[in-house]
């Protein structure tokens, strides 16, 4: 499955959740693979992303926040 399309599973059937979450969840791809899609979704409105902390931020569906 690619990318993209994991992630978006992901976060159909968790809701929002946190980016290093997604990375464990998703253990077959590296961080830098999820941080690519989610930047790249983020830019085309389909995710997004919220700081939460420092470090932490928070990853949801444009349409999970409508």
């Amino acid at each position: 499955m690619p990318t993209e399309e994991a992630i978006i599973e992901l976060l159909r059937i968790s809701g929002p959740c946190c980016l290093d979450d997604v990375v464990t969840y998703l253990p077959d791809l590296t961080w830098g693979e999820v941080f690519r899609a989610i930047d790249q979704m983020s830019r085309e409105g389909r995710v997004l992303p919220r700081q939460l902390g420092y470090s932490t931020y928070q990853i949801a569906l444009a349409s999970q926040l409508l």
